[in-house]
């Protein structure tokens, strides 16, 4: 049943806009020098462009519903649905962008909830309707690497054949756009209609009170200068480390110069250092330009950093379904750890919102002071949008119109809501880290050989075995991984090859 007038007065400007069509200046897809250059346009920090504005006729009116399936697992509760007003600030801007799309589109958008942490559990529910032929799905919300891989199989859409997905406009990411478009084809979306799109950033943070402490300066300034990088904070980590007197290492008490950990938080490595994968060439065909040399001389950098700082780096081992994170947050928090590795969603946290001492953010360090930029890896759990191939003909033009909807809906108040209120004004304690989420997020890097991981033959894995291990193989660990990954990559491209044939 549509949702009734509760929230009209609130929604009345957002439909406004919603209504509005109009061309206004395009940004290109392309992201300029592809050796070193960022890939996600559409979330830098600045305010909604009034010039992009929602390309659609008047009176469309479907009058049905559209659903969407999505899995409720952290930083992806309230990605997709809240049921009413009044849960907080983000919550109630996804309430009024859900009933601004319904009003203006004549639709109740329903949203099946899977609660499983399994982040392949929604995809597998999906591949299954559509292998029975079934339409009980419009829309599937799922961690972006299984997504993209079920996309192998033929089982989603190509989002580039529907009438309403405008992907040059900024509520899409333009990396990802970029990274999964396969000549002209494209089975996955991302952008502001998606929260964990920030959320799973990977930053440093830093304890002001211990830098001061140990009279050192605060982190933003090494990155102004061009000298945060992991010789940097090789240097610092072992300056913070204070034992309670047994000499071991505790999780209480203990002071530690970094507290991370040698599973998903030496991903970032990959990106911050500038260790690509696999990217495009001239003619848009994916290619392996993975170099081992350069990742054996990352891995001797982390390796000093997590084993060569003596006592003062400690590392929470993985367990559960990278349950560690939250031990790393909460050591963080109680003021144990100078510096720490975790995701921008560990931030929302009252543990760390409700610290006794300040902290800071940055983006993760450089590789040395030669790299011109900070780069930044989201994990690859960050939610994607596919549509079944179940859906068709003018439904198929439907679901683009909520989809595109929703999408630049969302660029105008939920972004804002989480982005500008929740990231930069109420997590950020100074104005300097607001300027460092700006560095953050409008750096981020995706890699094809990090979020096609299941079909590479979990490539980048093997260097977080390699980290666990304490011992730096990269090179003979990587020479049979690369050959097999290779591999992989054409039968890859053998099954998207086929796909776009037989589309």
């Amino acid at each position: 049943m549509m949702k009734k007038l509760l929230a009209m007065l609130l929604v009345f400007a957002m439909m406004l806009s919603l209504a509005a069509c109009g061309t206004g200046e395009q940004t290109p897809g392309g992201n300029g020098d592809e050796s070193d250059s960022v890939t996600n346009a559409q979330t830098e920090a600045e305010t909604p462009d009034p010039n992009f504005t929602l390309d659609l006729e008047e009176g469309l009116n479907y009058d049905t519903e559209i659903t969407i399936l999505y899995v409720n697992m952290p930083g992806r509760t309230d990605e997709l649905e809240c049921e009413k007003l009044g849960g907080g600030i983000i919550s109630d801007a996804v309430y009024e962008r859900n009933v601004a799309v319904e009003e203006r589109l004549g639709v109740e958008i329903v949203s099946i909830e899977e609660n499983n942490n399994d982040p392949g559990v929604v995809v597998n529910k999906v591949a299954t309707a559509v292998k029975a032929g079934t339409d009980e799905y419009d829309i599937m919300a799922a961690a972006c690497f299984v997504s993209v891989n079920e996309s192998l199989g033929g089982t989603f859409a190509d989002l580039r054949k529907t009438e309403y997905l405008d992907f040059d406009k900024p509520w899409w990411s333009q990396g990802f756009n970029d990274v999964v478009e396969y000549h002209g084809a494209q089975y996955a979306v991302s952008g502001d209609m998606v929260l964990s799109l920030y959320r799973f950033a990977f930053v440093t943070i830093f304890n002001k009170f211990l830098f001061t402490e140990a009279n050192q300066p605060y982190l933003y300034d090494y990155v102004e200068n061009g000298t945060w990088t992991l010789d940097q904070q090789i240097r610092l980590v072992p300056l913070f480390e204070r034992d309670n007197g047994n000499a071991l290492q505790d999780t209480e008490g203990d002071v530690y110069g970094l507290v991370s950990n040698d599973y998903i938080s030496v991903d970032p490595y990959w990106s911050s250092c500038m260790v690509d994968i696999i990217k495009k060439n001239g003619d848009g065909d994916y290619e392996m330009v993975f170099d081992s040399a350069k990742l054996f001389d990352v891995c001797e950098k982390t390796m000093k950093l997590f084993y060569g700082c003596g006592n003062a780096t400690y590392n929470v081992k993985h367990y559960g379904l990278d349950d560690e994170q939250n031990d790393i947050r909460e050591m963080f928090a109680n003021g144990y750890a100078a510096m720490s590795t975790v995701r921008i969603l560990e931030l929302e946290a009252g543990s760390i919102r409700n610290m006794e001492q300040e902290f800071g953010v940055v983006p993760m360090p450089k590789f040395d002071e030669n790299q011109k930029e900070h780069r930044t890896l989201l994990h690859d759990q960050f939610t994607v949008m596919c549509v079944p191939t179940t859906v068709t003909g003018e439904d198929l033009d439907m679901v683009s119109a909520v989809m595109e909807s929703l999408a630049s809906a969302s660029y105008r108040t939920v972004r804002p809501a989480y982005y500008e209120t929740t990231l930069r004004t109420k997590i950020a304690q100074d104005p300097q880290s607001a300027e460092m989420f700006d560095i953050i997020i409008d750096n981020i890097y995706i890699d094809a050989g990090i979020i096609y991981t299941n079909a590479l033959s979990s490539f980048h894995d093997k260097f977080r075995q390699i980290m666990g291990s304490g011992k730096n193989t990269v090179t003979s660990q990587y020479k049979a991984v690369t050959r097999s990954a290779e591999r992989a990559l054409e039968k890859m491209i053998m099954k998207l090859d086929k796909i776009i044939q037989e589309g």
